[in-house]
């Protein structure tokens, strides 16, 4: 991938780069000659990446193990950071999980990770890398929102809901950012052919049997988008369609729809 950004030294830091889009994401800008800072609970993968990533494109790869769901984490990841003397310009926040069961029906503790990881750790982690960028007048965010940050999801409510609590955050800091070098993206991919899906047990829907896409589209959707600094990107020319006309659909009947596109086959 072409690099449109001034310094090729460049750093990013991924959340959830271990697997699916967050390893392309490390990938696409390790070639492009971006360094990197990899955040994610699996120490031996992350050791195996950064070898991997700085071999293959000359690059330097940190890595920081940390497991997101946890309340003190995103300040540690910080601090890591300061310690290693790096400045981030880029902040991916990545990482996350899914849930697919009625809510009343599953697991609290699972659920209360769910909302630590793809919304806490994500305002956190924002709101500590932000005013180091506001400072140099420049930087960005990519945000990985959702197709169901448009859309209610049930048996997938929490996860939908804070889909919809990235999208809705991203582009408000990215209004309230106007004018400071700092632009923020919110990546909205439909399904996705990943281990992600896998976890969740739901690759044999209807939705992800027919409609998902590989992982790398999608990060080099994300990647471009974020370079062009637009506030929103929804990879896909099915997923487009289906954002579009979800403006004109009553809304009972999209929660009804979004119901059964993740029933099984």
């Amino acid at each position: 991938m072409q690099n449109n950004m001034k310094n090729t030294r460049q750093t990013a830091l991924i959340t959830g780069p271990t697997s699916g889009i967050g390893e392309q994401f490390a990938i696409k800008l390790a070639e492009s000659g971006h360094d990197l800072i990899l955040v994610s609970r699996d120490e031996e993968k992350l050791r195996k990446m950064c070898l991997d990533l700085s071999q293959a494109y000359g690059i330097k790869a940190h890595k920081i193990v940390a497991d997101l769901s946890k309340s003190a984490s995103p300040e540690e990841v910080f601090e890591k950071v300061n310690q290693l003397d790096i400045q981030v310009d880029i902040l991916i926040n990545n990482a996350g999980f899914q849930i697919y069961d009625p809510f009343h029906s599953a697991d609290w503790k699972a659920t209360q990770k769910l909302i630590d990881v793809i919304v806490n750790a994500l305002v956190n982690l924002t709101h500590l890398f932000l005013p180091g960028m506001i400072q140099r007048k420049e930087g960005y965010i990519l945000n990985m929102g959702s197709l169901g940050s448009f859309a209610p999801g049930p048996n997938n409510a929490v996860y939908t809901a804070g889909k919809a609590f990235v999208l809705n955050f991203s582009e408000a800091i990215a209004e309230e950012l106007r004018g400071t070098g700092v632009h923020v993206t919110c990546l909205c991919p439909g399904p996705v052919d990943t281990p992600f899906a896998e976890r969740a047990d739901i690759t044999n829907t209807f939705l992800f049997k027919y409609f998902a896409m590989p992982p790398g589209p999608v990060a080099e959707a994300g990647i471009k988008a974020m370079l062009k600094k637009q506030r929103v990107s929804v990879p896909g020319i099915i997923n487009k369609l289906i954002v579009f006309f979800l403006r004109f659909v009553p809304r009972r009947l999209v929660t009804r729809i979004a119901k059964y596109a993740l029933l099984p086959d």
